[in-house]
């Protein structure tokens, strides 16, 4: 093949070897157009090979330009045609010469073998090329293409299956690699949190660091169940150099802690203090008035100081006094609530006049040896010693009015040992009557004090330690008691019948001696601090204060508990900010997690019975009573009535607002019949129908999501669909088959899902997306006792449980045919008919029964930044020590 540009001067050596080629050839192939026309190769080409060759071998490619052969002259019209040279073919044929017309062929894309055309021209050339006609060179073609792409399409098959036998078993053991890994990360998650439970008194920091990790790996059951019950771990407050004196509760909630400066907490916004300073001299003593204003501070020098606490972060110096005369180091603080603050000493003590606290004045001193104060001022114990200063064997009790001097009344038995050895060993009940006396013996003796010039013993409460109980506290309802001993063990009592005192907790978390106790002013924390022993500690140990969530005599994962009456369910507005509680009568508070919950207001019961109450849509309006009445709630501190009409005869025992449509549901009392209420007119609700519902329970009617069906028992105890709408009566959608004795009811948030207790103790869920043929997915049977409140999590994943064998629990349903038991939430007792319900935002459980509404925290991630945010990063070793097969990466970096 010979390319000419035209433009090529002829050149003998370049003609050979074009010559040589059009010898060794049998045809010559001329693609015919205006530029091969006038090229001088193409011409010397072409007389060559008419001069060498026959014109029957030369064959014709139009591409470009005009051929036009004239008939009847029996050649080319050279007027018309200029693809081809004249000079060198006028001549050349006979006939009309045979020709493929090439000109539609103009780019390669074009030169595709898939294109009929292009088949054609090439068996026009091949055809005479080797004397096969056109048609079985065309035929040949097909039948080669044909198995080409038989061929083809087999090989691809077998690459396809073998490509896909490959993927299938690289996704095998990708699926494998990667369920192996999952398992292995399961698997390392409940390692750590089995690791976190061992630890979680002795090392709650590290606890809380292993509990992050392991939800971090995977968010099992046990990691989730964990979570929630984080709360139960107690908070550590680091001290700084030796924490001298234990800690004190404010009544406003405050927390103070004297190390080798003097720090505040809030204890609601973590264990960082909102106040700090450092002091020239080691506080030794510490305590807060009544109303919680001020702060005293007792020095080693007998000094005592007086703050100003009302803003809590900025504190403000009121006096400093030489409050006792020895000049001995201030062992215990005692604001009474007269307005008199008692120092003691070891030998002696001083009643102080701080009404004004600017001048603080002397009243006089303390009978010798003074070991306690009651909180009301009227009485002081001390011990008896002899000239020489040796105990004899007993306390003695002495009264105190105004400005006398104090007054010897009685004596007490106590303990072989003096008490003065440590300052917490002797205390009173806030309320007087009750005076705890430890001992190195493992014992606290219990006296009644109510009348001075006879005290009566109670009971002893026995505990086991190597060398007794160094400090005691009573909660602030003085039905708790707390002891804590030399073996680091922080015991609780219930003491609610000082004759019958029964044992409770044990908190086991300190490595020395429980030098202090402090209870919370709400009585659900408790403060015990490190000892400093001025015989073993060296003074460069460091001393911590731990705070232990519980309630009465029993640790607890609740982070409050509000004092509310009553098992009716808790009802949250929409927006989660405010909590409907008890129902006897129904309190409002404030839960919006911006501080302690808060009281707002208390609205109208009808009876002793108490009512259930539930929030509209709006967020702005609660129902309650039967029958149905709204309240406006703009202003929750004063809730304004809106129903006119009829007084309310029954306080609704059952109720539930559609989350749509403006409907509720109610019943007044188990035996009666659920009404069904249009709520659009919340000064007229009315009534569009009752359903053959008696039921028996709190929680058991429930709208879906979508507000178009209502649950609820029937009769005989089964369950009933009804198809709701507004200005129309309730129409039945379906039954579901095998339910009985129903007592609670509650819809998933997708509204596909029915959860159902019964009077058995179980718990079943129903797939309901076809009303009118409900199909069971799942059961638990674990609940002894029938099911009495039921609840839903916003999220789909979680439900909580509560029934007459007083457990609460929560549950994982993300799989509804298979739910899996959480956690049994720990309160510190058990809690028949309790109720519940989640906030709608996700972050809160509430828990209502006969003591009070309990909150739980259950968002997860506000618990992981609360648990990274009380506890120091793990360190490198710890981490080998915990997960010595993963590198190091700490989860709350």
């Amino acid at each position: 093949m010979f390319r000419d540009e035209t433009n090529l001067a002829a050149s003998p050596h370049l003609w050979q070897e074009i010559e040589q080629g059009l010898t060794r050839s049998r045809w010559l192939v001329v693609m015919a157009s205006p530029l091969a026309a006038a090229s001088p190769w193409v011409q010397q080409e072409i007389r060559w090979w008419l001069t060498h060759r026959s014109a029957d071998t030369l064959l014709i490619g139009w591409t470009d330009g005009t051929l036009f052969w004239d008939s009847e002259r029996a050649g080319f019209d050279w007027s018309r045609t200029d693809a081809l040279p004249k000079q060198e073919m006028e001549r050349a044929f006979d006939a009309e010469p045979r020709w493929v017309d090439l000109r539609w062929l103009r780019s390669p894309e074009q030169a595709s073998a898939a294109d009929p055309r292009l088949v054609e021209c090439v068996a026009e050339f091949v055809a005479p090329l080797t004397g096969k006609s056109k048609d079985e060179l065309i035929g040949d073609h097909v039948r080669r293409h044909r198995q080409t792409r038989r061929l083809v399409k087999t090989t691809l098959a077998a690459l396809t299956v073998l490509f896909l036998l490959a993927v299938a078993g690289g996704v095998t053991a990708y699926t494998q690699r990667n369920a192996a890994r999952a398992q292995t990360l399961v698997a390392q998650s409940r390692q750590l949190v089995a690791e976190a439970s061992s630890i979680r008194d002795a090392q709650p920091d590290l606890a809380r660091q292993l509990l992050v990790q392991a939800y971090r790996l995977a968010p099992t059951a046990e990691a989730v169940g964990a979570l929630v019950d984080s709360y139960a771990m107690p908070r550590v407050v680091h001290g700084r150099g030796l924490v001298r004196a234990a800690a004190a509760y404010s009544s406003r909630g405050l927390l103070a802690v004297a190390d080798d400066g003097l720090r505040l907490f809030d204890p609601t916004r973590g264990t960082q203090p909102i106040f700090t300073t450092s002091m020239k001299r080691q506080a030794t003593a510490v305590a807060f008035s009544p109303d919680g204003k001020q702060l005293a501070l007792g020095g080693a020098n007998g000094t005592v100081w007086l703050m100003d606490v009302t803003e809590g972060s900025r504190l403000r110096a009121l006096a400093e006094t030489p409050g006792v005369r020895d000049r001995r180091e201030v062992r215990v603080l005692v604001f009474t609530s007269g307005g008199q603050l008692v120092a003691m000493t070891w030998k002696t003590g001083a009643i102080l006049d701080v009404s004004d606290p600017a001048q603080p004045r002397s009243l006089g001193p303390l009978p010798d040896y003074p070991v306690a104060a009651s909180p009301s001022g009227d009485l002081i114990v001390t011990e008896e010693r002899d000239a020489g200063g040796a105990y004899l064997g007993h306390l003695r009790l002495w009264t105190v009015s105004g400005s006398a001097r104090p007054r010897p009344v009685a004596t007490v038995a106590s303990p072989p040992v003096d008490v003065s050895e440590t300052p917490q060993r002797a205390v009173f009940s806030p309320d007087g009557p009750l005076l705890a006396i430890a001992s190195e013996d493992s014992r606290v003796s219990l006296w009644d004090v109510a009348d001075p010039a006879r005290p009566v013993a109670r009971a002893d409460l026995y505990t086991q330690s190597r060398f007794g109980i160094y400090s005691v506290a009573f909660s602030p309802d003085a039905t708790t008691l707390a002891t804590g001993d030399s073996d680091g063990t922080v015991a609780l009592w219930d003491v609610s019948d000082p004759l019958r005192p029964r044992s409770g907790a044990r908190l086991s978390g300190h490595t020395t001696t429980v030098g202090g106790l402090a209870f919370s002013p709400d009585g659900h924390t408790v403060a015990s601090t490190d000892a400093y022993d001025t015989l073993l500690d060296d003074g460069t140990g460091g001393r911590a204060v731990r705070l232990w969530a519980v309630s009465g005599s029993e640790r607890t994962s609740t982070f409050t508990t509000l004092p509310a009456e009553g098992t009716f369910p808790p009802a949250f507005s929409p927006d989660s900010r405010i909590v409907a509680a008890g129902g006897e009568p129904t309190t409002l508070w404030r839960v919006d997690g911006t501080g302690a919950p808060r009281l707002l207001s208390t609205v109208e019961t009808v009876n002793p019975g108490g009512q259930a109450a539930a929030f509209g849509t709006d967020g702005r309006t609660l129902f309650s009573g039967m029958p149905l009445k709204a309240w406006d709630m703009t202003d929750p501190t004063h809730p304004r009535l809106l129903t006119r009409g009829a007084a309310r005869k029954v306080g609704a025992k059952s109720l539930a607002v559609n989350p749509v449509l403006p409907l509720a549901a109610a019943r007044s009392s188990p035996g009666d019949r659920a009404q069904v209420w249009d709520i659009g007119d919340t000064t007229r609700p009315t009534l569009l129908g009752t359903l053959d519902s008696p039921g028996n329970g709190h929680q058991n009617l429930a709208f879906s999501p979508d507000g178009t069906l209502l649950a609820a028992p029937t009769q005989t105890g089964g369950i009933r669909l009804w198809w709701v709408a507004r200005h129309a009566p309730p129409r039945p959608a379906g039954d579901l088959p095998t339910a009985k004795g129903t007592r609670a009811l509650a819809f998933g948030p997708q509204g596909r899902t029915l959860l159902v207790g019964d009077e058995t103790g179980t718990i079943s869920t129903w797939d309901v997306s076809r009303p009118g043929r409900p199909v069971r997915q799942g059961v638990s049977t674990r609940h002894t006792g029938a099911i009495t409140g039921l609840a839903f999590h916003p999220g789909g994943e979680l439900m909580a449980t509560a029934g007459l064998d007083g457990r609460i629990r929560l549950w994982d349903v993300r799989n509804p045919a298979r739910p899996v038991e959480v956690t049994a939430l720990s309160d510190g007792g058990l809690y028949p008919h309790a109720t519940v319900g989640f906030s709608p935002d996700g972050r809160l459980l509430a828990v209502s029964d006969s003591a009070g509404t309990r909150l739980w925290t259950v968002d997860r991630t506000g618990i992981l930044q609360q648990l990274c945010a009380e506890s120091p990063r793990i360190t490198p070793d710890q981490w080998a020590q915990y997960l010595p097969d993963r590198p190091y990466d700490p989860p709350c970096s």
